[in-house]
């Protein structure tokens, strides 16, 4: 009996497939529906060993199960705070750290209550992640850094979550104007500032970030998922 749970569980660690839960693609801001798992029912394929004739072949017992997050709750969210904005340079290595960056964001949940780091949630900002140099503002103007570009995302952010009505916890500007937002409306990111919310509403927040228009304009959007 002991041995054939053993076996059994063994085989559930390799064939058991998680699910997956639904999001917005992050090239296009469609939802992508959810995908279903499946876990081995240990118990009920352990019975059907146990009577199963000698040298027969038992079929595993599999259990289905759905993800937290499910297309029709996206399909039911409602959104709290949009805002678009240009993207002016499109050079290489520019344009994939925006990218990068928005697709890391796309799709976070943020639950009631919760407060988020923008650094946090994007990480380590280096070479080996897929960031490349491009321009940024330091305290000496342009220059270039790996991540360059990623601040449009914060800042393109940062007003969506103005529109929100959000409980801003950090914010700060660049050192000097930035041409694709409104002066006062950017919030720059690094080691030592941070892009910070509070989810002031009675509802889990999902991010939807991307860029589109042939990669025109970036777009990030706030919205409450309903209740399971």
């Amino acid at each position: 009996m002991e041995e054939a749970k053993r076996i059994v569980t063994d085989l559930a660690k390799a064939k058991d497939v998680p699910a997956v839960n639904a999001g917005f693609d992050s090239n296009t801001g469609e939802i992508i529906p959810e995908r279903p798992g499946q876990r081995l029912n240990v118990t009920a394929t352990v019975d059907d060993l146990l009577v199963a004739a000698p040298n027969s072949n038992v079929t595993p017992v599999y259990t289905p199960y759905m993800p937290n997050l499910t297309k029709d709750l996206l399909e039911r969210s409602q959104q709290m705070g949009k805002a678009t904005t240009p993207i002016l340079d499109n050079s290489a290595g520019r344009m994939t750290n925006i990218e990068l960056t928005a697709k890391i964001i796309n799709n976070a949940i943020i639950a009631a209550a919760q407060e988020f780091s923008f650094n946090k949630a994007v990480g380590e900002v280096t070479p080996e992640r897929g960031f490349q140099e491009a321009t940024v503002l330091g305290e000496n103007g342009k220059e270039q850094g790996v991540g360059g570009g990623m601040c449009q995302v914060s800042s393109t952010l940062y007003n969506a979550v103005l529109a929100a009505d959000l409980t801003v916890t950090e914010r700060h500007p660049h050192s000097q104007p930035v041409t694709y937002i409104p002066p006062g409306k950017d919030a720059t990111v690094y080691t030592d500032k941070d892009l910070r919310f509070v989810n002031t509403t009675r509802k889990r927040l999902i991010i939807r970030a991307f860029v589109h228009d042939r990669g025109s304009k970036l777009t990030t959007e706030l919205w409450a998922l309903p209740d399971a």
